[in-house]
């Protein structure tokens, strides 16, 4: 039982360290795959939608060519980011809610994860 609490402990600590315990996609992304043609996929659900910083933080549910792929990450975004939800891209980042499932293909850009395009795969409101 001790084991555990001390783990417990080390975990709280490392996920603190990365400011407030989110992660940033950015860090786990390798170099961007763009000789390939392969462009980096997450799926995830919206946690909460920060429009003066263009981030958007999520709980990752899958990301293809990751070192690491779980957990609460940060998104982040630019004037180019298109939203798409059933075939329309006439969305902005901020018509996102908590609870939307996305996937959103994107690259490593500077250490941040910057997203291109953000699909609704299912909103919120159903």
């Amino acid at each position: 039982m001790r084991k555990l609490s001390i783990l417990a402990v080390v975990l709280l600590l490392a996920a603190c360290s990365s400011g407030g315990g989110l992660g940033d996609l950015g860090s786990i992304f390798g170099t961007p795959q763009t000789s390939s043609g392969n462009s980096n996929t997450v799926q995830a659900t919206v946690n909460f939608v920060d429009t003066s910083n263009q981030r958007i933080d999520v709980n990752v549910n899958y990301v293809n060519n990751l070192k690491n792929s779980q957990g609460n990450q940060s998104i982040y975004y630019d004037n180019r980011t298109r939203v798409e939800y059933q075939g329309n891209s006439g969305y902005n980042v901020s018509d996102l809610e908590r609870g939307d499932q996305i996937s959103v293909s994107g690259s490593n850009n500077n250490g941040r994860f910057v997203a291109d395009t953000i699909t609704v795969t299912r909103n919120v409101r159903g």
